[in-house]
C-alpha cells in the first residue's frame, strides 16, 4: 500500500495534465469564430475530428500499449498531441490543416488515457483499486474548476494570440509526466513481464467481462448526458454553469470524502446504484425552474459521478485478468467515448418529438430501470455461479 502511495500523485498528475488539455479546448469554436470561420457546420467536423481519432482506434491502442513500455506510450502520446496542437495554434483557418491537428491531437489524447488506465489497473492492488481510482480522478476534475475558468478569463480580456499555446504547453507536461513512469515490476503473471498478452476473442468469453461493458454502457450514457445540460439550461433560461460548478465540486468532494468506502462494497452493486443515482439526477433536473433547483440537481449529480466514474475503470481488474487489461481498457473507454457520441444524436432526436424536457425525463426513465436489470439478471446469477 505504501507503494501504492507513493505512485497516487504522478498517476493523478498524469490525469490532471491530460484532461486539462482536453478542456483547454472547450472554447475552440470562440476561437476559430475569431479568427474568421464562421460556419458552425465546418466548426462541428473540427471539433468532431478529435473526438473521433480519440475513440474509433481505441481497440488498436491496446496493441500499442502491449508492444511498448508505459513509459513510450505515454510519452509518445503526449508528443503526438503537443505535434497536433502546434499545428493547430499555425494552422489559422486552413480547414485540412486543422482537421489533421485535431486527428493527431485525438488519437495521442486517446492513447495516453488507455496507456495511463492499463498501468493503473495493473499496478494497484485489487483491494484498494476503487479508493486509488477516485484519489486519482480527482485530477481529471481539477482542471474543470481551475483550467477552463482561467481560459475563459483568458478570452473575455481578448487572449487570442496567447489561447493556442496553452495546449502545446500541456501537451509538453504530459510528456513529462510519461517520462516519470517506470515499466511495471510487480510480478503477477506473465503479462506484468511484458508477454502473454490475451486477444479479444478470449476477452470477449469471459461473461463477467461483457456483463460489466453493458453495464458500462448504462452508466456511460447516465455519464454523457451531462454535454447537453446546456441545451435543457437553454430551454428554460438558465445558465448551464448553475448546475455544472456544483457537478464538478460535488464530485471531487465525494472522491475525497469516499475513498475509503469504494473497496468496501461489491463494486457491481455500487456501480448498479450510481448508474441509477445519475439518472434520478437527470430527470430531477428536468423538472428545474430556477438556478437553485438547478444547482441542487447538480450536486446530487456529481455525487454519482463522484462513485461512479471511477469504478467504470476499477472494475476492468475484476473483469479481466492481467494479461487482458489492455484490452479490456481499450474496450471501457470506447464505449464511455461513444456514449459521448450517442447522446447529443438521442437526445436530439427525442427533443424534436418530446421537447427537450421531455428527453431529458424518458430517457433517464429508461435507464434507472434498465441498470438494476442487468444486475438482477445478468451479473448477479454470474457470481452465484461463480464465473471468473
Amino acid at each position: 500500500m505504501h507503494r501504492v502511495k507513493k505512485q497516487l500523485p504522478r498517476m493523478a498528475g498524469g490525469s490532471f495534465a491530460i484532461m486539462s488539455f482536453s478542456y483547454a479546448y472547450f472554447f475552440l469554436p470562440l476561437y476559430l469564430d475569431h479568427l474568421g470561420l464562421k460556419s458552425q457546420a465546418t466548426i462541428g467536423w473540427v471539433l468532431g475530428a478529435f473526438y473521433a481519432a480519440s475513440t474509433l482506434p481505441r481497440p488498436f491502442m491496446a496493441i500499442l500499449v502491449e508492444r511498448f513500455t508505459f513509459r513510450a506510450t505515454l510519452t509518445g502520446a503526449a508528443l503526438c498531441s503537443a505535434v497536433g496542437s502546434i499545428g493547430l495554434a499555425l494552422s489559422g483557418v486552413t480547414l485540412p490543416f486543422l482537421i489533421l491537428s485535431r486527428v493527431l491531437m485525438g488519437f495521442g489524447f486517446g492513447l495516453f488515457l488507455v496507456s495511463l488506465t492499463t498501468y493503473q489497473t495493473i499496478d494497484i492492488p485489487r483491494e484498494v483499486r476503487g479508493g486509488a481510482f477516485a484519489l486519482i480522478t480527482i485530477g481529471a476534475m481539477a482542471p474543470f474548476l481551475c483550467v477552463v475558468p482561467l481560459l475563459d478569463w483568458l478570452l473575455q480580456r481578448g487572449g487570442y494570440g496567447v489561447y493556442p499555446w496553452f495546449g502545446p504547453l500541456v501537451a509538453l507536461a504530459c510528456a513529462l509526466v510519461g517520462m516519470t513512469f517506470a515499466v511495471v515490476d510487480r510480478d503477477e503473471g506473465a503479462a506484468r513481464r511484458g508477454a502473454g498478452w490475451g486477444t479479444y476473442s478470449q476477452l470477449f468469453r469471459l461473461a463477467r467481462a461483457r456483463v460489466m461493458f453493458l453495464a458500462v454502457f448504462i452508466y456511460g450514457m447516465t455519464d454523457a448526458a451531462v454535454i447537453s445540460i446546456p441545451v435543457l439550461a437553454l430551454s428554460k433560461g438558465l445558465l448551464s454553469s448553475y448546475f455544472m460548478v456544483t457537478f464538478a465540486a460535488g464530485a471531487i468532494l465525494t472522491r475525497l470524502a469516499g475513498f475509503r468506502l469504494m473497496d468496501a462494497f461489491p463494486k457491481d452493486i455500487v456501480y448498479t446504484l450510481m448508474a441509477a443515482w445519475n439518472a434520478f439526477s437527470l430527470f430531477g433536473t428536468s423538472f428545474s425552474s430556477s438556478p437553485h433547483a438547478f444547482a441542487f440537481w447538480g450536486l446530487l449529480y456529481g455525487i454519482g459521478v463522484g462513485v461512479g466514474f471511477p469504478l467504470s475503470l476499477a472494475m476492468i481488474g475484476e473483469a479481466a485478468p492481467p494479461g487482458l487489461h489492455p484490452k479490456a481498457t481499450a474496450v471501457v473507454w470506447f464505449i464511455l467515448d461513444g456514449c459521448f457520441f450517442l447522446i447529443p444524436v438521442v437526445v436530439g432526436y427525442a427533443s424534436s418529438m418530446l421537447g427537450v424536457a421531455g428527453a431529458f425525463r424518458v430517457l433517464p426513465a429508461i435507464l434507472f430501470f434498465a441498470a438494476p436489470a442487468v444486475y438482477f439478471f445478468l451479473w448477479r446469477p454470474l457470481g452465484k455461479k461463480g464465473h471468473p
